[in-house]
């Protein structure tokens, strides 16, 4: 016989949960974050495609980070990124995770990740890097594919985020501390930790958890703002007249050469997302001195706002470098004398020297 359906059951009060600081991780695109910033849109877009895939022509003897071998196409350079990995499915059978990736900005008229899965797809068999050791290349047809990935990752000039709020504090990816270069959020959060924990322990300790205190664990790092020059090099406006397609090939092949003539001193940091003052002036002169005529087209390619915003950062990293190397000598000057408010301020301000000129690495 027919039994009418039971009535729903009242459904549970909303719990309520309670805390003195919302921490966002809620990464690149948070709700809280774009309403600090405004709605805005990004400054930078890296689209990133690519496969995680098996075949003959998986070499996993070697792997590339940042390699390139074909000039500006379709207002855009495409780079690749090649690594051993795990199939998703349990094969045993080698396989490899090949990406390729962009600088864009996020104009209206930049292509679909559809299309940019495209040149993938038609690229992918001339990269050296998805060759077998007898020269095998990896073709679409032949692609035994366990994971596709495309995706974008968004960032902004004006990083990392001011804090908007109070009692909310951005971290990882939501609060712009990833590099415009590598987009390493993962990483970066775990280099800034230790510094986020203390400073979270000071705040909560001292209740300084107004966005003006809470801000002081955001601070300007000129360290990360000088990356985007490197962006801008890298990247090509739409609509822009190319008369050298090459140029970022170029541009690229010559800062590698003058990084591996100078040094580990000079490459690893930078190759770790950490940009030193001692090292990119080394490296900027060199280049300078090694490839001269290189110079003149590159910064018209660049343009001179991000010239000129280049070249304040680089001075505030010098200032920041300096003010770090004195900082130990007057900390226990200053510090004992110092009330609750004012240590968490001076801790603040020693960290901010420290990692904005990157002498935490």
């Amino acid at each position: 016989a027919f039994e009418p359906a039971a009535a729903p059951a009242a459904a549970a009060p909303p719990a309520t949960v309670t805390g003195r600081v919302l921490l966002d991780a809620m990464g690149n695109f948070s709700p809280v974050m774009r309403q600090a910033r405004g709605y805005s849109r990004p400054d930078g877009v890296c689209v990133v495609v690519g496969t995680c895939a098996r075949g003959p022509w998986v070499d996993n003897s070697f792997g590339d980070l940042i390699y390139s071998f074909t000039p500006i196409r379709g207002d855009r350079q495409y780079f690749w990124e090649a690594f051993p990995s795990k199939d998703l499915h349990g094969s045993q059978l080698p396989s490899r995770t090949t990406y390729m990736f962009a600088y864009l900005d996020a104009h209206p008229d930049r292509p679909s990740l559809a299309e940019v899965f495209d040149d993938y797809l038609d690229l992918l068999p001339q990269y050296s890097g998805a060759r077998g050791k007898e020269g095998q290349a990896a073709r679409a047809e032949e692609l035994e594919a366990s994971r596709a990935l495309f995706g974008f990752f968004p960032c902004y000039t004006g990083s990392p985020l001011p804090v908007a709020f109070d009692r909310i504090l951005q971290v990882g990816d939501s609060s712009g501390l990833q590099s415009p270069l590598s987009f390493g959020g993962f990483g970066s959060l775990l280099r800034h930790l230790g510094r986020l924990d203390a400073g979270l322990d000071d705040a909560l300790r001292a209740d300084l958890v107004t966005k003006q205190d809470l801000g002081q664990l955001s601070p300007y790092l000129p360290s990360l703002s000088a990356m985007w020059m490197f962006q801008r090099a890298m990247s090509v406006r739409v609509g822009r007249s190319v008369p050298d397609a090459d140029m970022i090939n170029r541009v690229l092949a010559a800062n590698f050469r003058t990084m591996a003539r100078l040094g580990d001193g000079v490459m690893m940091p930078f190759l770790q997302d950490v940009v030193q003052f001692g090292g990119l002036l080394a490296t900027l002169t060199a280049m300078s001195a090694f490839d001269p005529l290189l110079v003149p087209p590159l910064l018209l390619w660049v343009g001179p706002g991000p010239v000129v915003s280049f070249s304040a950062h680089l001075a505030a990293l010098a200032l920041y470098t300096l003010l770090n190397a004195v900082a130990p000598a007057i900390t226990p000057l200053i510090e004992p004398n110092l009330d609750d408010r004012a240590r968490f301020a001076w801790r603040r301000r020693l960290e901010a020297w420290r990692y904005g000129s990157g002498g935490d690495y």
